[in-house]
């Protein structure tokens, strides 16, 4: 795996992978780095987990600094988890800690998750001929990895103490629920006021509490969703332009091109043919 992915992530906006959730683990020396504003020192057998929510900034890392990916992947990927399990989701915001130091037994677990889903992956990028086995070998790796996701939160709050905490419920939870709204309704709904009636607040109170807790405004993340689901179906050859504009429910495609040239520089064409050459 590669770790100045997610270290260059966190200084960019519109970046390639910026909605993916990424599971590391740190197997040498160590380096120092900023959590959603929390300074934050990795070692060797910590693991790290990275999502939209947690914004990295300031890593350094010592010379010997050498870690694993577990595996990395979309965000809607794993949404499922947070959107049976709101609960969790509320602790992991709650704490405000995203690595836990891993024992010998539960770094061999997610070693051997790694080399499994590795392996599908690996199956998939080869290119198995039946689609019916494609599907069947995506739905494993995505169980795989909800699973590894699952028991890092099991060990992680297995050491946590709960009593040493500044939350404010309300105003994650207003996070919380505008993320499961938005993954559900962004291609649908890209204006600020939906979200915020739908949650029954001001425009104004509820893009204050938003860029609070996440430091994007509603409409940073909106486009941030909208753009992330544009660049996947742009990488499926056989779906036009216009059939991914119609998917994206934009009125017409030169509408679609604007608002994709807007958040990225670039025209849905030339992502296209850029994304074809590599």
């Amino acid at each position: 795996g590669n770790f100045h992915t997610f270290a260059y992530m966190s200084t960019t906006g519109f970046t390639e992978n910026d909605m993916y959730f990424g599971m590391y683990l740190c197997t040498k020396g160590h380096c120092l780095m900023t959590v959603n504003d929390r300074r934050c020192r990795i070692e060797a057998n910590d693991a790290l987990v990275k999502s939209p929510l947690v914004r990295i900034s300031d890593l350094t890392a010592s010379d010997d600094f050498e870690y694993v990916t577990i595996f990395e992947d979309d965000i809607d990927v794993l949404a499922p988890i947070a959107t049976y399990n709101v609960g969790i989701v509320h602790d992991l915001l709650k704490y405000n800690k995203f690595n836990y130091t891993t024992n010998q037994e539960e770094r061999s677990f997610l070693l051997r998750q790694k080399g499994l889903i590795d392996a599908h992956k690996a199956e998939l990028h080869i290119g198995i001929e039946s689609a019916k086995q494609r599907r069947i070998t995506a739905h494993i790796v995505t169980l795989m990895e909800q699973t590894v996701v699952l028991e890092f939160i099991r060990m992680f709050l297995s050491t946590i103490d709960s009593s040493t905490t500044d939350y404010n419920e309300r105003e994650n939870n207003i996070m919380v629920r505008f993320m499961f709204l938005l993954f559900e309704k962004y291609n649908r709904h890209r204006q600020v006021a939906y979200y915020a009636e739908a949650l029954h607040l001001s425009a104004n109170h509820f893009t204050r509490i938003i860029k609070k807790i996440s430091r994007r405004t509603p409409s940073e993340w909106i486009a941030v969703v909208t753009i992330n689901h544009a660049k996947k179906l742009l990488r499926q050859p056989e779906t036009s332009i216009k059939e991914v504009a119609q998917q994206l429910n934009f009125p017409e495609q030169f509408t679609f091109r604007k608002y994709f040239k807007q958040h990225t520089g670039m025209s849905p064409s030339d992502y296209r043919d850029m994304h074809g050459r590599e």
